[in-house]
């Protein structure tokens, strides 16, 4: 059966890092960027929803798969493409998986990765990598060894997220990864197009 998972990088959103999240994301998909995971915690159940909607167009005009994180009401109501979740969410088990949404999760160790496999995510996100400023409190970041380890233990997608930039996404992939996770790169850079064009090189495709 072919892989659901066809994109190497996951824009995650943050509108504390720049505000002008629609203007951001419009120009990562028409840049390339072929998945986009909403993530606005601040943001209330009735504002998530109505830029959900919103990217949910703009996501369909350029085939980008559109990802609520943490919330699935919000994704079946914006017709999302995907939910990804925290270690500690809700399983695949826990919902109606006849709408063929694609699953993903947040780990940080080996067992939690192992776990996810087994519970039947179709992706995970493994990290920090590298050291990050939203990741400081947590500790020291994992780094590539133990983020070949968790490749080479799974045979579900490993994404790469923490502090990754072209150059170090390069080394992700080198690590076993399928692809990565990138946040502040694209939230703040000041050529979207550019910086996407790097990461193309760095990892063969968006």
């Amino acid at each position: 059966m072919k892989s659901k998972i066809d994109f190497r990088l996951i824009f995650i959103t943050n509108s504390k890092l720049n505000p002008d999240l629609y203007r951001v994301v419009k120009k990562a998909c028409g840049a390339g960027v072929k998945a986009v995971q909403i993530r606005e915690k601040e943001l209330s159940a009735k504002e998530l929803l109505k830029l959900a909607k919103r990217l949910r167009i703009l996501a369909k005009k350029t085939n980008t798969e559109l990802f609520i994180n943490d919330r699935y009401d919000i994704a079946l109501l914006s017709n999302a493409d995907g939910l990804h979740l925290p270690e500690n969410g809700i399983l695949p088990s826990h919902i109606n998986r006849n709408k063929r949404i694609i699953m993903g999760r947040s780990v940080h160790s080996l067992m939690a990765a192992r776990e996810a496999e087994k519970n039947g995510f179709d992706y995970i996100l493994f990290g920090p990598v590298f050291r990050t400023p939203a990741k400081i409190k947590f500790g020291s970041p994992q780094g590539l060894s133990k983020l070949e380890k968790v490749c080479n233990s799974v045979n579900i997608p490993v994404f790469a997220v923490g502090g990754i930039n072209p150059q170090r996404a390069k080394k992700c992939v080198e690590s076993g990864a399928h692809g990565i996770a990138v946040i502040r790169e694209l939230m703040l850079s000041p050529n979207i197009s550019k910086t996407l064009r790097d990461f193309k090189e760095a990892i063969g495709s968006l």
